[in-house]
């Protein structure tokens, strides 16, 4: 079956293609969610680390998907405004899952310490991936540069430390923890609980799988639009396309908080936008023209710091743990979409 050539359809067309790709990731994220929440019961894994494994590189599925086609085409700017923007926006989708399902300040239902390591290592990711960007990826090997090589390997360490074993910060307990949510009080599907344990995680995979040809199918679609709209390809990675990639964070985050599981859905972000910082070591493997971040533009540096100021925003939630709400959200979720939005306006005079 030949690959369609998204760029002869009309853009009336794409856009009909991306929305419906976009449906489908909604809908299989979010059955991603209750598959990995009924896996996180029938193993010793830990809520966190299913998070970040499990539901972090499943939904992360579109984010590969939209690297490797943007590096086979040559669009860097796509590919790296989508990595940047898309952890800015992820971040920014704690704050919606907060006003949608939460009742009370997000960061006040998640008083485990895992979650305020994987947010120091999303800023730490961050910052050596702008370093590498400001300093032109000085030292490249095959093609691979320094600083990819060095987000693939705290990567690695990110998953090894939030491990269930490693009990980080023994010392750091939350001093009023919220009462834990019972199996028998979770809202996951009922079928569920009568599938084996193989069959459960062969129908996570086949979630993931959905979720990998729909991703595919946005990378191909947003990277012809970004030249059909005339928003450009940065711009475009940095918002329509990262909105859409993240869509299945939105939704398995959203069923996790429904089925009471919030660090599962704090982590499930969390380890998303760590591992689509590692993904410029997958953007350097594929594109042969030499290092990624040695072309990142304006606008992904700026998408990459406001992504910085975002996760502060949450990580002193985090530790404050204040359940006070604005508008049905916690301060630091109004602060985060303000901040975002701001972001925005300025991304758009940038492109």
């Amino acid at each position: 079956m030949p690959i369609p050539d998204f760029q002869t359809f009309p853009v009336w067309t794409n856009l009909a293609i991306f929305a419906g790709a976009a449906v489908i990731v909604w809908i299989a994220g979010t059955k991603l969610a209750y598959q990995a929440d009924a896996i996180s019961e029938r193993t010793n894994l830990g809520k966190a680390f299913v998070g970040l494994i499990l539901l972090g590189v499943a939904t992360s599925l579109p984010e590969i998907a939209t690297t490797v086609t943007a590096a086979l085409l040559g669009n860097i700017p796509l590919l790296t405004g989508n990595l940047l923007g898309g952890v800015a926006l992820q971040t920014t989708l704690l704050a919606i899952v907060d006003v949608v399902a939460v009742s009370g300040a997000l960061t006040f239902f998640t008083p485990q310490p895992v979650l305020l390591f994987q947010g120091v290592m999303q800023l730490l990711l961050l910052s050596i991936a702008l370093a590498g960007a400001a300093a032109g990826e000085p030292v490249s090997i095959a093609g691979l540069g320094l600083t990819s090589v060095l987000l693939a390997i705290g990567y690695a360490l990110t998953i090894t430390w939030s491990r269930p074993e490693n009990d980080l910060l023994p010392r750091w307990r939350a001093t009023n923890p919220p009462a834990e949510t019972s199996v028998e009080q979770r809202a996951q599907p009922s079928a569920l609980r009568h599938l084996t344990t193989p069959v459960l995680f062969a129908s996570a995979a086949v979630s993931a799988l959905v979720i990998l040809v729909a991703g595919w199918t946005l990378a191909q679609t947003g990277d012809s639009l970004a030249g059909q709209t005339g928003l450009g390809a940065s711009f475009v990675g940095v918002a329509l396309l990262a909105a859409s990639t993240s869509l299945p964070e939105l939704s398995t985050s959203l069923a996790a908080v429904r089925a009471g599981n919030h660090q599962m859905a704090v982590s499930n972000i969390l380890g998303t936008n760590c591992l689509t910082v590692a993904l410029f070591f997958l953007g350097d493997a594929v594109y042969r023209e030499g290092p990624v971040l040695a072309a990142t533009d304006t606008s992904a540096l700026f998408a990459g710091a406001l992504a910085m100021v975002l996760t502060c925003i949450y990580l002193v939630g985090l530790l404050e743990r204040r359940d006070r709400t604005f508008l049905r959200m916690g301060y630091d979720s109004v602060a985060v979409l303000v901040t975002y939005s701001a972001g925005l306006v300025g991304l758009y005079f940038l492109r």
